[in-house]
């Protein structure tokens, strides 16, 4: 059985080899992004998703996320990461919360430092 956190795992591989592919493999058709605490949704099904990450992976051949520490509760695993390597120089510390149902994310709340 496939858990939230085998989920994570595989879309934190994905993100460092900057497989575009193999990343969206891992979302459900109708997944979102959503920015906490406002609330905000920056993006909304997998064609969206697909453009943010088309962009950042692109042009960030540097990217690279490390992920500090994880904790884990039904369908969400959650995880203190680190990315850097962004095209501005920068990196983001964040909260990354991925809720996964039927071995796919189905939305991954962000809480940015």
């Amino acid at each position: 059985m496939t858990t939230p956190r085998d989920i994570a795992n595989a879309q934190l591989v994905a993100y460092n080899a900057r497989d575009l592919a193999a990343f969206m493999a891992l979302f459900a058709d109708d997944a979102w992004l959503e920015d906490l605490p406002a609330g905000q949704r920056h993006a909304t099904g997998r064609p969206a998703i697909t453009e943010i990450y088309r962009a950042r992976f692109g042009d960030n051949p540097s990217l690279h996320c490390v992920v500090h520490s994880t904790m884990d509760l039904g369908d969400f695993a959650i995880d203190h990461e680190t990315v850097t390597g962004l095209s501005d120089g920068g990196q983001i510390d964040c909260i990354a919360m991925y809720e996964v149902r039927g071995g796919l994310i189905q939305s991954v709340r962000f809480i940015r430092k």
